[in-house]
């Protein structure tokens, strides 16, 4: 089966104002969750590094996770929880950092920040994140070649 779309052309509804800083631009997104309770996207602003949060029809996004370097270096994956809280897979730091909802810095949920190996507590340049509907944790660590599941309780 294949899916066709209306229109062979895209529409831009995040960033497409060049490169930069400013709240109308992104500087490389990797990850997108969209969020239909807010009709917005989450994006990780991969280059800057930090999470933008831009609803649809929008000219800017809002600045929510990682406004400093201690708090991401090179987020890929994103991924929210009905309550508003953020998961990014920071891939050069090899961690997993949870942002609470309202929260610019977060902390690391998983993974050992700046360590990579292959056992089970460490990661090796996670990319993607997300969690099922018991809130249970999946990591796409890349490098290893595996995903793994990170019970809530």
């Amino acid at each position: 089966m294949q899916y066709q779309y209306g229109s062979s052309v895209g529409n831009v509804i995040a960033g497409g104002n060049g490169y930069g800083s400013n709240t109308s631009q992104l500087s490389m997104p990797y990850g997108l969750y969209f969020d239909t309770f807010s009709n917005s996207l989450i994006i990780s602003n991969n280059n800057l590094p930090r999470i933008v949060w831009w609803r649809v029809g929008d000219y800017n996004g809002t600045i929510v996770a990682g406004n400093d370097s201690t708090s991401l270096n090179g987020p890929f994956g994103v991924s929210l929880d009905p309550m508003g809280n953020i998961y990014v897979a920071d891939m050069p730091n090899h961690r997993i950092q949870f942002f609470r909802s309202g929260q610019f810095v977060g902390r690391t949920i998983a993974g050992i920040t700046g360590v990579n190996g292959t056992n089970a507590s460490v990661f090796n340049r996670p990319r993607w994140v997300t969690l099922d509907k018991q809130l249970n944790l999946y990591v796409c660590d890349t490098e290893n070649h595996r995903v793994q599941m990170f019970r809530r309780y």
